[in-house]
């Protein structure tokens, strides 16, 4: 053979090689290469640049630009029809595969955004993503609620993967006989695939669907769970069993690939889930702080070791992030999940599920046969694992809606049955054809899954606990009869949502609960700080808190692994619940707690519910503000480069989300059958004002008559009979027809008495339209005159000179409380020039109480207009600003949040007992 020697000489001028190439023979032959590339000038990769190219074209070289112009219109199209599919209550997946359809119909546009050449870096990109997805799956998974329902999720697990596996096996014969190229496909690789596509639930979007519709807590929704638990474990089994034996070449390699992959099993379960534990207790991480960085490092450097070693194996990538997630230990998945979840779901899957639609040609199903077969895919996925489980629940015990629920849950296919269609496409078991018809039985199975479980299993025939009703206005058994009597506020239901709630909250419950050591006070001096030991008088009742602790339902793994637990487990693992029942603890206060995770919409029903199933005779929402000023900073930047356009999007000095949690607060009116007191806390700094920790307070009460008045005239007597630390300044306010001293005293007067009570707006039915709730309705439900004659019977009994006897704290408490009658011109105005005088009269901190006034008390609109006139610049910087504010809270309360009256602000709305709950106000 000959052989050559090469001697290469470079001329570094002409920056040109030439080469010269001997052989034996002694035949030689010059010749010069292309010049060689330099360095000293990088391509132009500015578009403003007249001759760099098309942004939009695809550049093996640079891909980045292209890749974002892809990630972004993806996400962009799937979250725009996820915002109307969601109002069907569709999972996200379907929305993604749909935007994938979309952009892979549009004529010229997907060739040229979506070049073939551009696809392996969105298929790698999303792979990625995928493994990490498969991760949170096994983070998901919970064995141990499994073993608590063992007997009924087992027979429904197992069954209902056998029969949708045989039934897709004697599908896929003539699928194979079909579709199929024998030639290329084993018929028993294919058979094993189908029966697994047909027989698997999908795990992850069966979770979302029972949070969502609030049955994790359901004996239904726990059993289908753990059902899911196990379909899904041998769902994977199964599909890593098929990509084996496409991989494999004989049995033998098969029985190599299975003994390997058991065999990493075992060595993760064995060897690194140990030293796992091992290094978390090292670091701290099973402690409130949660994971350290190393911990989360190590774990993810695991998951892509684990996902090369399956896939090198020979199964598939995907199953060495699912078993890594088996192996985490419990007291971390939680925290892990948080840290990765939003980057998976928000950037990976929306790439993988939209390359799915991509990847699927609807146009393929192109005749009837075709459809013929694709109609026969969907009916048998869908009945065999709704009749299969639906049997197997009813044989269990449960009724045909329980089991029709079951039924339908369990044949949810969602994103796990695309995963194992995309494998399947990749591994070449199924072709373009075969793959459209199961993309179609997913999504149509996925779809159908909630409204048949609404359908089957509404929340009206669901089990529930006996309720015991409220709102009876009866006096307590232990009071006498008579003047002087009233039904005691004795149980409250708290909504818990925020830390920056928990100074409201502290601050209301001082005020009812009264400390041992004080005696009693004046209302002008402070008060003698002796201690006494003098207990509570025996007629008092126990003050119990129930509390409600909400947490929104969000489409996050993590909260979905939570919500899954039981109550009292989550209330134990939750902090706020814990600060708040120490809190109750040092106060002697019995408490109850309760942890809901629900979406934001059922937070006002939730509520509601609560207070009825607890018999409490308040619900007691906290608000808390920060004053003007006290936002924390924009920083360094936004001090010296102000934005300009800031004020059109914010307004300084309101809170953010106000509007949003007033339409809370404003549901929470319509729908409670039990009272209602806001709360609101206006935090003014530090050091700013007198605090009411000590439990001494003045309360201010300007009394205009109507249910709510009352009602908050009841509860202020009873604080002051309960602590001996509260006093109140309680004014009748009484309108007028012409001016009165009281208006020529004040400077009201000298802007206009033009208003009267007759000439302020009308009572009869009023409906104000805008907000982000539909209409406000006023709706009066008594006549002025009965209105009037209640109101002067509840003033008559605790400031009159009765014969009738009061108990001993009744009187003591109504000692230190000053009344006085008002007559005016201008209520609205007078109330507020009242409350600045009270806070200027008295040290301690002043508490305003105000009656919502939605119902049947006298509006005061046209006033509280000309008063925010007056005010505009103060307006401006309340959340009072926003319309949706002001009719949560009402039209007295709005102006002394403007005024910026008192510490606190007191919003109490009264129960009517017999007001349907679609004449909402």
């Amino acid at each position: 053979m000959a052989s050559s020697t090469a001697a290469l000489s470079v001329a570094s001028s002409i920056a040109k090689v030439t080469a010269t190439i001997v052989g034996n023979a002694g035949a030689a032959f010059q010749t010069t290469l292309p010049h060689a590339p330099t360095a000293t000038k990088a391509a132009s990769a500015s578009i403003l640049d007249p001759s760099h190219p098309d942004p939009t074209k695809f550049d093996a070289s640079d891909p980045l630009a292209l890749f974002i112009i892809q990630a972004s219109l993806i996400i962009f199209l799937s979250r725009f029809l996820h915002l109307f599919l969601s109002r069907l209550r569709q999972p996200r997946v379907i929305s993604e595969v749909i935007a994938g359809l979309i952009i892979g119909r549009i004529p010229h546009f997907t060739a040229h955004i979506f070049p073939p050449a551009s696809i392996s870096y969105l298929n790698l990109v999303s792979t990625i993503g995928l493994v990490l997805f498969l991760f949170l799956v096994g983070l998901e998974v919970d064995f141990s609620v499994f073993r608590r329902n063992f007997r009924a999720s087992a027979t429904i697990s197992v069954v209902g993967i056998v029969v949708p596996f045989a039934l897709g096996a004697a599908v896929s014969v003539g699928l194979y006989k079909t579709f199929i190229d024998d030639s290329k496909v084993k018929f028993g690789t294919f058979l094993l695939f189908i029966g697994t596509a047909n027989g698997i639930t999908a795990f992850p979007v069966l979770a979302r669907i029972l949070t969502e519709l609030n049955l994790l807590q359901d004996h239904v929704g726990v059993t289908v769970l753990a059902a899911g638990v196990g379909n899904d474990v041998i769902g994977w089994i199964l599909l890593a069993l098929a990509i084996a034996l496409v991989n494999a070449s004989s049995g033998i390699i098969i029985l190599y690939i299975i003994l390997c992959a058991v065999g990493w099993i075992l060595i993760l379960w064995f060897l690194v889930r140990p030293l796992l534990v091992w290094a978390c207790r090292k670091t701290g991480s099973f402690g409130n702080r949660g994971p350290t960085e190393g911990i989360v490092c190590g774990i993810v450097f695991l998951v892509l070791a684990s996902a090369w070693v399956t896939d090198r194996i020979g199964i598939h990538a995907i199953f060495g992030g699912f078993v890594v997630g088996l192996i985490v230990p419990t007291p971390i998945r939680g925290a892990i999940t948080e840290k990765i979840e939003d980057l998976v779901s928000v950037l990976f899957l929306p790439l993988y599920f939209a390359l799915s639609g991509l990847k699927t040609d609807l146009g393929l199903l192109s005749d009837g046969s075709i459809w013929g077969w694709a109609i026969c895919v969907i009916v048998v996925a869908f009945f065999g694992k709704f009749l299969s489980c639906g049997i197997v629940a009813k044989a269990n015990g449960m009724n045909w809606r329980e089991s029709g629920a079951v039924g339908s849950l369990m044949a949810c296919k969602g994103l796990v049955e695309l995963i194992v269609l995309n494998i399947g496409l990749s591994s070449g078991i199924l072709n373009s054809q075969v793959f459209a018809i199961f993309v179609l039985m997913a999504l149509v199975t996925t779809f159908l899954t909630t409204p048949l479980t609404i359908l089957f299993y509404p929340s009206s025939v669901r089990k529930q606990q006996p309720r015991a009703f409220v709102g009876s206005n009866e006096p307590a058994s232990d009071a006498p009869p008579g003047i002087g009597t009233f039904r005691p506020t004795s149980r409250y239901a708290v909504v818990l949502q925020h830390y920056e709630q928990l100074p409201a909250l502290f601050t209301f419950f001082k005020l009812v609960k009264a400390p041992i050591q004080f005696t009693e006070s004046s209302s002008t001096s402070s008060v003698n700080e002796k201690e006494s030991a003098t207990p509570p008088p025996p007629q008092q009742q126990q003050v119990t808190v129930d509390a409600l602790r909400l947490v929104e339902l969000t489409e996050r793994t993590s909260t979905i692994i939570k919500a899954s637990d039981s109550t009292a487990t989550l209330v134990a693992a939750d902090p706020l619940s814990q600060v708040w029942r120490t809190f109750l603890h040092v106060q002697g206060v019995v408490s109850t707690a309760s942890l809901s995770i629900v979406s934001q919409d059922q937070f006002p029903a939730l509520v509601a519910s609560h207070a009825v199933e607890h018999a409490s005779d308040l619900v007691v929402v906290p608000w808390a503000l920060q004053a003007r000023g006290t936002q924390p900073d924009a920083g360094v930047v936004a001090g010296f480069l102000p934005n300009p356009f800031e004020g059109m999007f914010r307004r300084n000095g309101v809170t953010e989300g106000s509007p949003q949690y007033a339409t809370f607060v404003r549901r929470v009116f319509a729908e409670s059958a039990t009272d209602v007191g806001l709360f609101l806390f206006l935090d003014r700094g530090v050091d700013s004002t007198p605090s009411v920790s000590s439990g001494r307070a003045h309360l201010f009460f300007a009394f205009h008559g109507g249910t709510d008045d009352r009602a908050c005239l009841d509860f202020i007597v009873q604080l002051a009979s309960r602590n001996p630390g509260i006093t109140a300044s309680i004014f009748r306010i009484v309108p007028s027809a012409e001016p009165t001293a009281e208006d020529l005293g004040t400077a009201s007067t000298k802007q206009s008495t033009r208003l009267s009570a007759d000439e302020d707006e009308p009572l009869p039915q009023l409906t104000v339209h805008g907000g982000t709730c539909a209409t406000d309705t006023i709706y009066p439900t008594q006549p002025n005159l009965a209105s009037e004659t209640a109101d002067a019977i509840s003033l008559a009994v605790w400031f009159e000179e009765s014969q009738v006897p009061r108990r001993p704290e009744i009187a003591a408490g109504l000692a230190r409380i000053s009344f006085a009658t008002i007559a005016t011109v201008r209520p609205l105005h007078t109330s507020i020039a009242r409350a600045e005088a009270t806070a200027r009269d008295h040290a301690v901190p002043l508490v305003v109480v105000a009656g919502r006034g939605r119902r049947d008390a006298k509006a005061h609109g046209r006033e509280l207009g000309e008063f925010f006139k007056s005010r505009i610049e103060d307006v401006q910087g309340s959340i009072a600003n926003s319309s949706e504010v002001r009719r949560s809270l009402g039209d007295l309360a709005s102006a002394y949040l403007v005024a910026g009256v008192g510490t606190s602000l007191l919003v109490i709305q009264s129960a009517l007992p017999g007001l349907p709950k679609s004449k909402a106000v």
